[in-house]
Order: structure tokens, then C-alpha cells, then sequence
């Protein structure tokens, strides 16, 4: 039973968003962190689409993505600024749900 719902589900755009979003920022290196996130569902055959943008690029509605096999991403030449990050898991029929949006402010 477990199998065919799994089966089922691979056959749809991921129903669940990554979540457990955080940063890990590296001593002494403000300019480069990782953003890492939890798997939607374990087991799920997805990528997933990391957007990003600047606090004046949100103000745009600007942001950046780029697209991750795994469930972390170096992020790097990071300015002095507000940082917003979400994530969105996809696969071969489409793109799930976007993750909460994570803010990280660099330091100076």
C-alpha cells in the first residue's frame, strides 16, 4: 500500500514544500553561507529551485533562482544586507509548492 502511494505520487508535481530552511554561515566569512533544507518527503525523486534576492530586489519582486540536486547550496559574494531565501521542490511533471521564506542579514 505504502509503495503505491509512493508510485502515485511521483507521478504528480511534488504536493509538499521543503521545509526546515537554514543557514550555515562560516565563521570569519561573511561574504559565503549554505542554505539547507529538509526533503519535502523522504523518498521523493526531486530537484529544487532556490530563489533568492537582496531586501532592494524583494521590493522589485526580483529574485534570483537556480536550481540545486541536492538539499543544500553554497550561496556566495554576499554584500552587507538583507538576504531572503525560499526553496520549491520540482520534478519531470511540475513544481510543488514554495517553501517559507527564510531572511538572513549578513554582517558588516
Amino acid at each position: 500500500m505504502k509503495k503505491d502511494r509512493q508510485a502515485a505520487s511521483q507521478r504528480e508535481a511534488p504536493k509538499h514544500k521543503p521545509h526546515n530552511l537554514t543557514v550555515v554561515a562560516m565563521e570569519g566569512c561573511h561574504s559565503f553561507i549554505i542554505l539547507d533544507w529538509a526533503r519535502p518527503l523522504k523518498g521523493d525523486m526531486v530537484s529544487y529551485m532556490v530563489y533568492s534576492a537582496s531586501y532592494d530586489d524583494v521590493i522589485k519582486n526580483k529574485w534570483s533562482s537556480r536550481l540545486s540536486n541536492g538539499t543544500h547550496l553554497p550561496v556566495e559574494n554576499l554584500k552587507p544586507n538583507s538576504y531572503y531565501f525560499k526553496v520549491q521542490a520540482k520534478n519531470v511533471f511540475g513544481l510543488g509548492p514554495v517553501s517559507e521564506t527564510l531572511t538572513y542579514v549578513t554582517e558588516s
